[in-house]
């Protein structure tokens, strides 16, 4: 079964969640991984679109599957909404049930793993503005609170006042048997697996009491997986591309990227004064000329706007770059050189200092120019950026 993603939440450049979805015989399926963020209106029409083409192809029942640390109170109410359109719906859940995700958990037959976490606490939202705004707030946010107390209960045969108990002092967190004690799940299937790098990360961002390290499995996925849409228009190849005609394809790929890698190999200069191994990058600076440079640097030898010509001087003849190198002798500075021609030592030198004078001369003295007049140390900080 195919799944194709549909939606995907981020958040400073990084995907932080995700809504997929599949029909296989007869049956729609979903996955739910991370953070439930407020979607855009062309996100929205996709999960719309493919829920109703689920519905018409006689699909009545749904499956959703997934781990997620909750996230937006109204996407939530969006998801169980649309959700809500199918026959029978059953959650499987994975690693963590929190937040938000719980109050969707709340409306459905619930699954979870013996290793499953979950949390629930008062719904949280944001206020600002003037007064009047910020009482529309706290109206908005009692009715919400109002809302997942009924369904907390309604899931758990408990009242509403024995839920506002759990969650008095903040964040309740329940391990896979309170959960199932407690009402808040209908049964415990297996365990899971493989912790995913979104398991992991949403664990941490919820503050979870245990987080689990990634699955050897999966340690060294830096992205999920392409889904066939995406892998198709990334080979090139036409939509309706058969399985073969996208394996012959990877295949090819893996082929001309080996060629291309050796040709490179053949065409590089082999570099001296180096130790070679079979897959050395030949252009990459080695530690022993980084070190011999960054050296000299630190000796004054050379400024850094010089460094690249030396380690291309090393790594070339590494020998011969050393010889010159050590021959050197530290550059002052130059308004230590102006100092001295206009007759200046000592104190009165002192005073034309700029910052990197002092941090490269007398750091003593910038620690005592910072205690003892502060406003003429951030000038001079300000000065030097």
């Amino acid at each position: 079964m195919i799944y194709k993603k549909l939606i995907a939440f981020s958040e400073k450049g990084k995907e932080v969640g995700s809504i997929s979805a599949a029909v296989d015989k007869g049956v729609a399926y979903f996955k739910i991984i991370g953070r439930i963020w407020s979607w855009s209106a062309e996100d929205g029409s996709k999960l719309r679109t493919q829920i109703d083409e689920a519905l018409k192809s006689g699909a009545k029942n749904a499956v959703i599957e997934g781990s997620s640390e909750g996230g937006s109170v109204f996407a939530t109410n969006d998801l169980l909404a649309l959700f809500q359109q199918f026959d029978e719906v059953k959650i499987k859940v994975h690693a963590l049930m929190a937040s938000a995700f719980t109050y969707l958990t709340s409306h459905f037959h619930t699954t979870i793993k013996s290793n499953t976490q979950g949390m629930i606490h008062m719904p949280m939202i944001g206020a600002r503005g003037n007064i009047k705004e910020i009482k529309s707030s706290l109206k908005l946010g009692e009715n919400i609170t109002k809302d997942y107390k009924k369904a907390y209960a309604k899931k758990t045969s408990k009242t509403e006042a024995e839920i506002e108990a759990l969650w008095k002092d903040g964040d309740y967190w329940m391990d896979a048997q309170e959960l199932l004690a407690e009402g808040f799940v209908d049964a415990i299937e297996g365990e899971v697996e493989s912790f995913t790098e979104f398991d992991v990360d949403s664990l941490a961002a919820c503050g979870a009491p245990i987080v689990p390290e990634v699955s050897a499995k999966t340690k060294n996925k830096s992205k999920l997986i392409m889904d066939r849409e995406e892998l198709i228009a990334y080979l090139g190849l036409d939509a309706d591309a058969t399985d073969e005609q996208i394996a012959e394809a990877k295949s090819k790929m893996k082929i001309d990227a080996l060629k291309y890698r050796e040709d490179s190999k053949e065409k590089k200069p082999k570099s001296k004064g180096k130790k070679e191994t079979e897959d050395e990058d030949e252009t990459e600076v080695s530690a022993e000329v980084k070190e011999l440079v960054a050296k000299g640097l630190k000796d004054k030898k050379y400024t850094a706007k010089e460094v690249s010509a030396y380690e291309k001087l090393a790594t070339a003849d590494f020998e011969a770059a050393k010889t010159a190198i050590d021959a050197l002798t530290p550059k002052p500075k130059l308004s230590k050189e102006l100092n001295q021609e206009n007759g200046e030592d000592g104190e009165g030198a002192k005073a034309k200092w700029t910052f990197d004078d002092y941090l490269d001369n007398d750091p003593e003295a910038l620690e005592k120019i910072l205690a003892e007049d502060p406003e003429r140390y951030k000038a001079m900080e300000a000065a030097r950026k």
